[in-house]
């Protein structure tokens, strides 16, 4: 009993309190696993490639032999001849049954083409998949840096603001100390500084809100989620020109147009071969039983060999045959139009990620000497040797460096990120 009071006394303590969910920190993994769990897309593909196992199984249930049965109960309205006699043509009732075995012998290269065919089409359904997850684990992870640089931004808008605060401080001291026309000139433009920092923190944090909202959406998690600076990533190695290479060989949709090649030589087999004979062979058993009893009835069993020839179709193998072939040129086409489409989108990706990269360099040496000014300013002002304009344009340009590094050091990560989407790396790491 004192035990149970205890718990209950805990229990009811004010101190005592559950984790929200919002107290979870979420990590770019965690973001992937969410929205590779629970996107549409990811189960549109994955549905596709159920039914590419079904077609491969459907496709080699043409290699086996059918077995079929057959029964059927006929009434006549009298019995022929109406006097009966030794032969009865005719019976009042008669039943029929049947069991029929069928095995394709040829059927001019048609049922191996479609087999191979479904196998082909299996692979490619498979590489649509992993296509599919990497453009969403792009926009994840775009929408996740993103998020990352709304924080930055939003830490950056209010530092940005306490040093306007602070300006404001000193140039109200001096305003009340020397009632001058330059320092309540000063003061006003220092008021209106403030506030402009004050807009700049509302809308960052408004930009932090869509973000977070965006992120939520692809992943369907809490859109107050708190979310961690990921590993830094690093550039793969290596050339453009290797790089092309790489993309080519890596590239599930590059391997899924060259497998819908295959797919589409093989179907010109197909519409040819449906136009050659086809041969059969064929068994079974035949039971007849009627009432009156006639000379037919029996139990009989057969097999042999049956052959199907074309020979005047109306131009029909020509047509789909032509059909086939021109298919076929399209998707060839498809294919080399896709070869430089992969090409220019590895050199627009590794070209933007040199300038993003330039960009970044620069952007921290312009922080590091816009810190080193605004330090310099802010004590030259404090002093009374530099006017308020200079601590203002100190301020701007070091508020400018920090903005313009926080955007390139996010924007480095996510270019990183597409050179590996446009090579076909992205989400294969181990």
């Amino acid at each position: 009993m004192k035990l149970r009071l205890l718990m209950i006394c805990l229990l009811l303590a004010p101190g005592v309190t559950t984790a929200s969910p919002g107290d979870r920190v979420y990590t770019i993994q965690d973001a992937y696993d969410a929205a590779l769990k629970e996107n549409e897309a990811i189960k549109l593909s994955e549905e596709s490639m159920f039914q590419a196992e079904n077609r491969l199984d459907q496709a080699g249930t043409y290699l086996y032999p059918r077995l079929t049965a057959r029964g059927a109960y006929t009434r006549f309205n009298e019995v022929l001849p109406p006097t009966g006699g030794d032969f009865i043509f005719q019976p009042l009732d008669q039943m029929n049954a049947s069991l029929i075995l069928t095995q394709p012998l040829y059927t001019g290269g048609r049922t191996l083409a479609a087999l191979r065919v479904a196998r082909t089409m299996r692979e490619a359904s498979r590489s649509d998949l992993s296509t599919t997850r990497q453009t969403i684990i792009l926009g994840v992870a775009e929408a996740y840096y993103t998020v990352l640089k709304a924080q930055k931004l939003v830490e950056v808008s209010k530092n940005a603001l306490e040093r306007m605060e602070r300006h404001k401080r000193v140039t109200d001291r001096e305003a009340a100390t020397r009632r001058t026309k330059a320092n309540i000139s000063s003061l006003l433009r220092a008021n209106t500084l403030v506030n402009q920092a004050r807009i700049a923190v509302v809308r960052s944090e408004d930009g932090l809100k869509i973000a977070r909202q965006r992120l939520s959406l692809l992943t369907k998690l809490p859109e107050d989620l708190a979310v961690s600076e990921p590993m830094v990533l690093v550039v793969p190695e290596g050339k453009l020109d290797s790089m092309r290479e790489t993309a080519l060989k890596n590239r599930d949709d590059y391997a899924s147009s060259q497998m819908n090649r295959e797919v589409a030589k093989e179907f010109v087999t197909i519409a040819e071969g449906a136009h050659h004979p086809q041969m059969f062979a064929e068994g079974g058993m035949t039971y007849q039983h009627s009432h009156p009893e006639t000379g037919l009835d029996a139990t009989v069993y057969y097999a042999g060999v049956r052959l199907h020839v074309p020979i005047f179709e109306g131009g029909l193998m020509k047509a789909e045959v032509a059909e086939a072939k021109s298919k076929q040129r399209q998707v060839e086409l498809s294919s080399a139009l896709l070869k430089r489409r992969i090409e220019s989108e590895v050199n627009e990706a590794y070209i933007n990620y040199q300038t993003i990269s330039s960009v970044f360099e620069t952007a921290k040496l312009q922080l590091e000497d816009a810190r080193k000014n605004f330090d310099t300013v802010e004590g030259l002002f404090s002093e009374g040797l530099v006017p308020s304009l200079s601590l203002i344009d100190a301020e701007q340009a070091l508020s400018l460096a920090e903005n313009e590094l926080v955007s390139a050091t996010w924007d480095q990560q996510v270019a990183i990120l597409r050179i590996e989407k446009s090579l076909g790396l992205l989400g294969k790491k181990s």
